[in-house]
């Protein structure tokens, strides 16, 4: 999505386009599947699953420090760790990144099961904030293939 809202190449949008379409159906169905299956677990099964998706989430935060690469490289993470969390880049990746994942979350009823424990853990992170805004199941029907895509470029 990134890469599709900075392009102005229009074939290259028009890929993302696909590609952001094809991702946001794969993932609408996985949350459709697992609402159900959800609904019906136990607290301790919903815990579970909270707490795998915390540890997913922070794994994914803490990955696009490079904290690995900046160590191989001989520079010590604990000096440039803070510089990179400055970065207005990487700031408006983990937006987007948290944008889909919290609402989908939302909508899975994991944030609020157990006494919002997965909630308390999004809010400690300061991402929280994403927990309205559209779901994946919403943002595939903005994608949707065919529905005001841009015209196919001409050979």
């Amino acid at each position: 999505m990134f890469m599709h809202q900075l392009t102005g190449e229009p074939l290259l949008k028009q890929l993302l386009r696909y590609v952001m379409s094809d991702e946001a159906r794969h993932v609408a169905f996985g949350v459709l599947s697992l609402q159900e299956a959800y609904a019906e677990m136990t607290d301790a099964e919903m815990k579970e699953r909270q707490e795998f998706a915390y540890e997913a989430s922070v794994r994914m935060r803490d990955r696009f420090l490079q904290q690995e690469v900046w160590e191989r490289m001989g520079v010590k993470p604990k000096e440039i760790v803070p510089l990179v969390l400055q970065d207005p880049t990487r700031t408006m990746f983990q937006q987007m990144l948290f944008a889909k994942i919290v609402p989908n979350c939302k909508k899975l009823g994991l944030l609020d099961r157990n006494d919002g424990w997965l909630r308390h853990r999004y809010e400690e992170m300061g991402v929280i904030q994403f927990e309205d805004w559209e779901n994946t199941g919403e943002e595939y029907l903005q994608f949707e293939l065919g529905k005001d895509a841009p015209p196919p470029v001409p050979h």
